[in-house]
C-alpha cells in the first residue's frame, strides 16, 4: 500500500495540478494501480478479493484511502481558481487574469481559442468550483437571481425554471427594499 501511494499515486500528481488529464489516460493509470494491488505477476491475474469502490474509502470509513485519479485530478485542479478566486491580486492571478479575464469575472468567463492546455485545465477546475459556491446575500447587488446560487445556506441552489423575458436580469437588490433592508413583497 505504501508503494501504491508513495510511488504510483504520487508520479502524476504534478501533471494534475496543471492539467486535466484525459479519461482514457486515467483509465490506465487506475488500472495500472488495480492490477499493481490485485495480481501476482503481470501476466498472471488473480481474484479480486475487495471491490475498487471500498478500497477507494477513507481509512476512517474502512477503506484503504487509494485515490481515484480523475476525481484526484479534478480536485488538484480545483486549487487554482480557488486561489485565483481569494487572492487575485496575486501574481499569478494578475497574469491569468488580465489575459484570460480582463472584463469579466473568473467563473463568468469563456475558454477562446488560443488558451494554454494550463488555463483550459484551471477552467475545468472552476466547474468543480461552481458546483460547490453560493452567494452570502448581503445588499444583493452582484446575484443574478436566475443563475447564480443563493436560495439556501445549506446546499446551493437557485430559483427553478426559465426567467421571464421581462426579468432576466433581476438582480436579488432589486428584491430588498432598500430603506429597510427586507424584502421588497411587492
Amino acid at each position: 500500500m505504501v508503494l501504491l501511494k508513495a510511488v504510483l499515486s504520487a508520479m502524476p500528481s504534478y501533471t494534475m495540478t496543471c492539467f486535466k488529464l484525459p479519461k482514457s489516460l486515467c483509465k490506465q493509470i487506475q488500472s495500472i494501480l488495480t492490477r499493481f494491488w490485485w495480481d501476482l505477476k503481470p501476466n498472471i491475474r488473480k481474484m479480486c478479493w475487495v471491490a475498487w469502490d471500498n478500497l477507494t474509502l477513507p481509512k476512517n470509513a474502512g477503506g484503504l484511502g487509494v485515490r481515484e485519479i480523475e476525481v484526484f485530478n479534478d480536485a488538484l485542479l480545483a486549487k487554482i481558481p480557488w486561489r485565483l478566486l481569494r487572492n487575485p491580486n496575486s501574481l499569478l492571478g494578475q497574469v491569468l487574469l488580465n489575459k484570460y479575464c480582463k472584463y469579466e469575472n473568473l467563473l463568468e468567463c469563456l475558454a477562446p481559442g488560443n488558451a494554454s492546455h494550463g488555463w483550459r485545465g484551471i477552467l475545468a477546475g472552476r466547474e468543480i468550483i461552481k458546483r460547490g459556491v453560493g452567494w452570502i446575500v448581503g445588499d444583493g447587488r452582484n446575484i443574478k437571481v436566475w443563475e447564480d446560487n443563493w436560495l439556501s445556506t445549506t446546499e446551493q441552489r437557485c430559483p427553478m425554471g426559465p426567467a421571464p423575458e421581462n426579468l432576466q436580469g433581476l438582480r436579488v437588490s432589486d428584491l430588498i427594499s432598500p430603506l429597510s433592508a427586507e424584502w421588497n413583497s411587492r
